[in-house]
């Protein structure tokens, strides 16, 4: 395991930000909530997978939370792109899911697994889970084509 990787955290931090954001004039206005990282590198083939606490402004039950992952749909459902997810957030009951080997291919390489999912007594509405995601397929290669598709059905390429 390597414990430090250099400009990591801070890209995490303010990537998740952005995600998290809106698109404003001129530019995506990043969402306010702070966000801190560790970012730790460990060999395994393909997968990224996160260790996630978050604080909720109401509380929010860990079974609720897994039911709202559990009925996520991306903004592409129904559109018949070829490369969107059916389920783009699978939860898993088993504690000691999801696995790098065991999950990275769900969806075909492009849903999140989670699993772990508890509340967390440290933070007032706490809760924290495990994710993983395939690295390559959702984060880079299939990632940008389901992009590219979104963006061809919605008439702007």
């Amino acid at each position: 395991m390597i414990p430090f990787i250099p400009k990591e955290e801070e890209k995490v931090a303010a990537e998740t930000r952005k995600i998290l954001g809106r698109l404003g004039e001129g530019g995506i206005e990043p969402h306010p909530a702070p966000v801190g990282a560790t970012c730790t590198r460990i060999g395994v083939l393909e997968g990224h997978t996160l260790s996630v606490m978050v604080e909720t402004e109401r509380p929010c039950d860990p079974a609720a939370a897994a039911e709202a992952m559990r009925a996520f749909r991306g903004d592409y459902t129904g559109l018949g792109l070829p490369s969107a997810p059916a389920h783009p957030i699978l939860v898993h009951d088993d504690p000691f899911r999801p696995q790098p080997r065991l999950d990275r291919d769900a969806e075909g390489g492009m849903a999140t697994s989670v699993g772990r999912l508890r509340a967390e007594p440290a933070l007032r509405n706490g809760l924290k889970y495990v994710a993983l995601s395939h690295n390559t397929r959702m984060g880079a290669a299939h990632g940008a084509v389901l992009v590219a598709e979104h963006l061809c059905h919605a008439g702007v390429l």
